[in-house]
């Protein structure tokens, strides 16, 4: 029974980190936060990959600051460093503050503030002047241009380079990366085979926020956009928004159908209640294989009629390596 119930922890440890839209960590502020907040470790770890260089930080007030994630080398984890001063300054935060983030997996985190002596929010947050970072037209402190709008770093590449190291050595094309980009990056890339690499990455991000604003056009008031992640296509478990769940009333073990065009495939839905999340594993594979779903895909789940069982979706698949030459189409 231990072993089973050891079993049932890894699961659901490995679920939360790979499936769930969103995440918190909470930091308390000690010595030394002002300049740069140490992210923590396990938090790093799981979502390091997910991390683009430059995040947005949405304080209590909707105020939008974009910061810097960069290696800490002391530490072994990320830390916010440029524009996490800006941050500090506006908010007035002080030691033994705590902060509460809640990431939604793209690249913004929500933040809440607790006074360190009372142990509440504190009201002041909630009215700090909006210092024009969230708009549209401003260049941001770091030096990229910055939208407010659904998904916040959609069709801002520049803004999508991975997290460097501040020790890193080594040159980079100016042709890859944009000016602005070249100047705020502290060190410089060396390895032929890294370079290349962080240039597909580039391209692939770009290509996936035009699959998701396609996505977006098209769908209709009842349905849900999934980014295709790894877990999606390999480990093969979907993950569908809680939400979602709540107003088709989708709470309980039972069957669903999917459909692509004119081909079904039938399948299993689970519902956690403890976590608040519903998904689907048996099935979903078969489906994966079959339309050939890659990682960075969009695809559109629209119900033909919640009230019939079972439930029935029709599935829209947008490819990210396609999206490209439909968008400009």
């Amino acid at each position: 029974m231990e072993e089973n119930c050891e079993d049932c922890m890894q699961w659901e440890e490995e679920l939360y980190w790979t499936h769930f839209q969103t995440l918190h960590f909470s930091q308390l502020l000690l010595p030394g936060f002002h300049h740069c907040l140490v992210i923590p470790q396990k938090f790093s770890i799981h979502c390091k990959r997910k991390l683009p260089q430059i995040v947005t930080l949405k304080s209590p007030s909707g105020a939008i600051y974009n910061v810097r994630v960069e290696q800490d080398d002391v530490e072994k984890t990320l830390a916010f460093r440029c524009g996490w001063d800006k941050f500090v300054k506006d908010h007035s935060l002080k030691g033994n503050d705590l902060l509460v983030f809640k990431f939604h997996g793209v690249s913004e985190f929500e933040v809440l503030i607790f006074d360190g002596q009372t142990l509440c929010e504190r009201p002041a947050s909630y009215f700090v002047r909006k210092c024009g970072h969230a708009d549209k037209t401003k260049v941001s402190q770091t030096g990229y241009d910055q939208e407010e709008h659904f998904n916040s770093d959609i069709d801002t590449a520049s803004a999508q380079l991975p997290v460097i190291s501040p020790t890193s050595t080594g040159r980079v094309s100016k042709e890859k990366y944009p000016l602005s980009g070249l100047k705020k990056m502290r060190g410089e890339i060396s390895n032929d085979s890294l370079d290349h690499k962080l240039d597909i990455e580039m391209i692939s991000a770009g290509r996936k926020n035009k699959a998701l604003s396609l996505a977006q056009r098209v769908i209709s008031p009842d349905g849900f956009i999934v980014v295709m992640k790894r877990s999606h296509v390999s480990k093969c478990f979907l993950t569908i928004p809680y939400k979602w769940c709540l107003k088709n009333n989708l709470l309980a073990r039972q069957e669903v159908v999917m459909q692509v065009d004119q081909k079904k495939w039938g399948m299993k839905f689970n519902f956690f209640g403890s976590r608040g999340r519903g998904g689907i594993s048996t099935g979903w594979k078969k489906l994966v294989q079959d339309n050939n779903l890659r990682e960075s895909d969009v695809c559109v789940f629209e119900p033909t009629n919640s009230e019939t069982k079972p439930l029935h979706l029709h599935v829209y698949i947008f490819r990210a390596a396609e999206a490209e030459s439909s968008n400009n189409g």
